[in-house]
């Protein structure tokens, strides 16, 4: 399927702003519901993107995976952030790499 940049970009925007809600509840513990909207906003995302970002996509979910998990999640919110900042760098050069038109 053919996505436009700018629903790639929502769903960027979808996934960033469950990612906030993981990092307000790091440490926390297992959120089954949470986990399951990470998953689905990830599906999306494999969907838009080629096969060599999927992994940088699963960088991220696992990420934000661990800082809820984590008993002292310091370390783990700093991989999230690397992870972040890759996810929007990878959705950046999609749109380069995106024939136009």
């Amino acid at each position: 399927m053919n996505f436009s940049h700018d629903e790639l970009l929502l769903e960027l925007d979808h996934i960033e702003a469950t990612i906030a809600r993981a990092v307000r509840q790091a440490g926390s513990g297992h959120d089954p519901t949470l986990e399951r909207q990470l998953d689905a906003h990830g599906r999306s995302l494999r969907a838009m993107l080629d096969a060599e970002a999927a992994v940088v996509v699963d960088d991220v979910l696992d990420a934000a995976k661990r800082v809820l998990d984590a008993a002292e999640p310091a370390a783990p919110l700093l991989m999230l952030d690397m992870a972040r900042a890759n996810l929007a760098a990878v959705v950046r050069r999609s749109q380069r790499l995106r024939p136009a038109a």
